[in-house]
């Protein structure tokens, strides 16, 4: 039985994201796609599906197990197209290569592994340490109770008692993500949100870094490396107050808001910067990009309401800055397009919250 919830466990937090990013990032040239980019842009997508499908269900009253239906058949149908999309633009393509002498880096190697060392210590001290968190009261508890009565935010995670809809709570449903996964692999929620969360988010969200420092570094091997190990220091060392990024990384990486602040948001803005790269070398922007920003603005509203007010502000001041600087007027349009999500349930937030 711990076979199989670890095979389910692995599918839904691995194999799909890992398909629905091949299928985004096909449409990418060649030296832009790497297994990161595909994970990260994965999640992205699968966070954004859930958002979309969630909300309405949420509002209609509708049954976890109904949400877990519809949203596993959207995930797996999204990832076997998105894995034929990969192989026919990717896969079925004869690779030509350039022979060229092949050099190992030895120092960067080594750094490799101390950043690996220093990633490993952290998932083990997130997954053996308690850090104890008041809104874990409210935020496992909910995902406790929506995975033990079948109901979504009509149940009052603090007494038991019944509630009229959450709005301010229901409109970013990451607890139910998290009684998604409890339902879906057996396993127990609190097991879900203190163990799983932080073992597959913290690495992603190194993932994220990763490739931000691999942009600024223009693919150094041994600065990309010293960067990730800076940044792993920091984050080690980042809990300077109860506040910081680095804490609510390492210590309530379960949280919609510690979601947000590390991993979604510096995801938008390594796609800010990645098309800002292909304005800058006057080269057209894939429309992939476009679509990888509107799915990362829809997961940063399912992490926390305020996510939307956060992005949306972070849209409209690098697309001003980026129609500005590069004269291209047309920008408006699909910036206004990648910006509606977070409108959308930033409005719903004010009216119905």
């Amino acid at each position: 039985m711990p076979i199989l919830q670890i095979v389910i466990l692995l599918f839904f937090m691995a194999v799909i994201p890992l398909a629905l990013g091949a299928g985004m990032t096909a449409f990418l040239q060649k030296e832009r796609r790497n297994v990161c980019l595909m994970l990260v842009s994965g999640y992205m997508v699968m966070f954004a599906l859930f958002q979309i499908i969630a909300i309405p269900m949420i509002e209609k009253m509708c049954t976890l197990t109904a949400l877990v239906w519809v949203f596993s058949i959207t995930c797996i149908v999204g990832a076997v197209l998105g894995g034929t999309i990969w192989w026919v633009k990717v896969g079925k393509r004869p690779v030509l290569r350039e022979v060229t002498e092949n050099r190992k880096d030895h120092a960067a190697t080594v750094l490799w592994i101390l950043f690996g060392i220093l990633l490993l210590v952290q998932l083990l001290m997130a997954v053996f340490f308690v850090c104890a968190d008041g809104d874990d009261a409210y935020y496992v508890a909910a995902a406790t109770v929506a995975e033990a009565s079948d109901k979504m935010y009509r149940i009052l995670p603090y007494t038991g008692g019944p509630t009229s809809l959450d709005y301010r709570h229901s409109l970013a449903p990451l607890p139910m993500y998290i009684a998604f996964l409890a339902r879906v692999t057996g396993l127990h929620t609190a097991t879900v949100a203190h163990i799983v969360m932080q073992v597959f988010l913290i690495p992603l969200t190194y993932c994220v870094y990763g490739l931000l420092g691999d942009k600024l570094f223009k693919g150094k091997k041994r600065a990309v490396a010293a960067f990730m190990i800076f940044t792993a220091i920091a984050v080690m060392w980042g809990n300077t107050s109860v506040y910081t990024a680095e804490t609510f990384l390492l210590t309530r990486t379960r949280q919609g808001k510690a979601t947000l602040a590390a991993l979604a948001i510096p995801m938008l803005i390594l796609l800010m910067y990645m098309i800002g790269e292909r304005l800058a070398e006057k080269k057209k922007v894939e429309y992939v990009l476009w679509v990888l920003v509107f799915a990362t603005v829809t997961a940063a509203c399912l992490c926390s309401s305020f996510g939307g007010f956060l992005t949306a502000l972070l849209l409209g001041v690098t697309g001003l800055c980026m129609v500005v600087t590069y004269r291209r007027w047309w920008l408006t349009v699909p910036f206004a397009v990648c910006v509606m999500p977070a409108m959308v349930y930033s409005v719903m937030y004010i009216v119905l919250g």
